[in-house]
């Protein structure tokens, strides 16, 4: 069963937030990131969306060492915990109300699709439309709505190859650091008027 879902008006599931890279998350601290994640459910909580993916939008040099500094300070926060299933770890923070924000520092989607399908090979698993979307989404049981992109509208991020497929974008160019809940309630509102104007883009 394919984990596609047609989200309602002002009603989003999964939202993708894409924004930084693994050096700026790297320079982050537990109380940055609490702090983001705090900007992050705000910025959802009018719609309800259950889940948020926050992914860089690009890498560069010495991104392995970055990811494993994000790796290392999120793993000493309360409420995440680590999903590590298809050789593609991700660590999720939930909060007590349901709402969960997946982070995968992996800047690199080509990569990382690669690393599910060659987990997927090697385990015997029937590789589908479906199992493949359960396995790059993992913990998230839908593909994503709405994916805010913090940068120029003329570059994609390298971090999304599948999400690419389903959900609708939103630009906007402002830094990681700057990110408030305000530009997702913004990015959420464009979501609707497109939908409004029956899917026809207008930004």
């Amino acid at each position: 069963m394919s984990a596609r879902t047609t989200p309602d008006m002002d009603g989003l599931v999964h939202v993708v937030v894409c924004g930084g890279t693994p050096r700026e998350w790297a320079a982050m601290s537990a109380g940055d990131w609490q702090g983001r994640f705090g900007e992050i459910a705000r910025g959802v909580g009018r719609v309800g969306a259950r889940w948020v993916t926050v992914m860089p939008h690009h890498g560069g040099d010495g991104a392995i060492a970055d990811v494993s500094r994000v790796d290392a300070v999120l793993a000493s926060m309360d409420k995440v915990e680590l999903v590590a299933d298809h050789g593609s770890p991700r660590h999720v923070w939930r909060r007590d109300d349901g709402l969960g924000i997946v982070v995968d520092a992996h800047a690199d989607g080509h990569a990382r699709f690669a690393t599910v399908v060659e987990s997927m090979r090697l385990s015997g698993e029937a590789i589908t439309d479906a199992s493949l979307s359960e396995a790059l989404l993992d913990p998230v049981g839908s593909e994503p709505d709405l994916a805010l992109i913090l940068g120029p509208p003329d570059v994609l991020p390298t971090s999304l190859v599948w999400e690419l497929a389903y959900s609708e974008l939103v630009f906007l160019d402002i830094a990681w650091s700057d990110l408030q809940s305000g530009h997702l309630e913004m990015a959420i509102d464009d979501f609707n008027r497109r939908h409004r104007r029956f899917g026809g883009l207008d930004s």
